[in-house]
């Protein structure tokens, strides 16, 4: 029930918001090169020395899609991302590219990502 109000709420913004399109993790591939949100649940993270990792819909290697905060742009978020939002909801807001056969979002402002 949680979900469906979430993914609700979401699409009323995405009505008003034509430029991005709420989707689902599962369907990144049909949405390369799109600015797009996507709300899923964080599986699992990751902090490594050049960027932090943050994989919605399944555990690495098995994740639907990546989040990614690159080194320059930690600095904006209050905590290091990989740890601030490990076991929640989240929607994130950016353009679905793909890398080594994987989805993933960049992320470069935390406020491209909601904890729901």
């Amino acid at each position: 029930m949680k979900k469906l109000l979430i993914l609700l709420a979401f699409f009323a913004v995405a009505f008003t918001a034509k430029s991005q399109t709420l989707i689902l993790a599962k369907d990144a591939a049909q949405h390369v090169g799109k600015n797009v949100i996507i709300c899923d649940s964080v599986f699992s993270t990751k902090a490594l020395d050049k960027l932090s990792l943050i994989n919605l819909g399944g555990t690495y290697p098995n994740e639907l899609i990546t989040v990614v905060v690159n080194k320059e742009d930690l600095t904006k978020f209050p905590t290091e991302p990989s740890s601030m939002y490990l076991g929640n909801n989240i929607c994130v807001t950016g353009i679905v590219a793909e890398f080594k056969g994987k989805y993933q979002i960049v992320v470069t402002d935390p406020k491209q990502i909601v904890v729901k």
